[in-house]
């Protein structure tokens, strides 16, 4: 089982969340503030982070904005807990970084399969991801095509990693705004995921017309090919 923080500054809602936590056999501690939580990152981390956004002197977007920053703690997931449920802030957090974000209130049983899910993604050790010629190393976020380093930011390395793992599958834009994104749904007005991958591809040499990687399933999504013939 995992360490969780919780970092929120009204106690009962701690209380009821580190509650919930508990009863999937998790250690907890909880934090009031940023100022607790970065003593405490002094001595320690936490396999992942339960994170209020409404805090006191440090709102939970600069405390997740650092905490992604920080070497010690980028890798470390983080699901923002808030009652800000506009759509403004959900795209922030999980721009800055954020795992997943789940909008007060909310079920127990939600919360349990979201902290799974989190945990379900965190990288084992210096596993590789071999497809073809893409090498992907999630513990350390990079990728290889044909040996060489490949550039990529943290949404791209996402998407990459999420279509690596159905090699030969097609994965629809749904289930690419719900893996990578934590969306709710597979509205995606803004085209996120057309624009992330238009710009994996210009990233990775793979030009949609005469795909070597990456192939467009017309009306559905996305189908990672490497090591096949087209």
């Amino acid at each position: 089982m995992a360490h969780i923080w919780i970092v929120e500054d009204d106690p009962q809602i701690a209380l009821l969340i580190k509650m919930a936590v508990q009863k999937d056999g998790h250690t907890v501690m909880h934090m009031l503030d940023a100022a607790e939580m970065e003593k405490e990152l002094r001595k320690s981390t936490p396999d992942l982070m339960l994170l209020d956004l409404m805090l006191r002197a440090k709102n939970g977007f600069q405390v997740l904005k650092e905490w992604k920053e920080r070497p010690q703690t980028r890798e470390i997931p983080v699901i923002i807990l808030s009652a800000r449920a506009a759509e403004r802030d959900k795209v922030q957090g999980l721009d800055l970084g954020a795992e997943d974000y789940i909008t007060k209130p909310f079920s127990v049983r939600e919360l349990q399969a979201r902290i799974r899910t989190a945990l379900r993604r965190m990288p084992a050790g210096n596993e590789k991801i071999i497809i073809g010629s893409i090498t992907l190393v999630p513990a350390c976020r990079e990728v290889y095509i044909d040996d060489a380093r490949v550039a990529l930011t943290q949404k791209e390395f996402e998407v990459l990693c999420c279509l690596a793992r159905f090699s030969g599958q097609t994965v629809t834009r749904g289930q690419l705004l719900q893996s990578v994104w934590g969306y709710d749904n597979d509205d995606d007005p803004s085209r996120t995921v057309d624009s992330h991958i238009k710009t994996l591809r210009l990233k990775i040499g793979d030009p949609a017309n005469t795909p070597r990687f990456i192939q467009t399933v017309r009306g559905t999504g996305y189908r990672l090919i490497a090591g096949e013939t087209v």
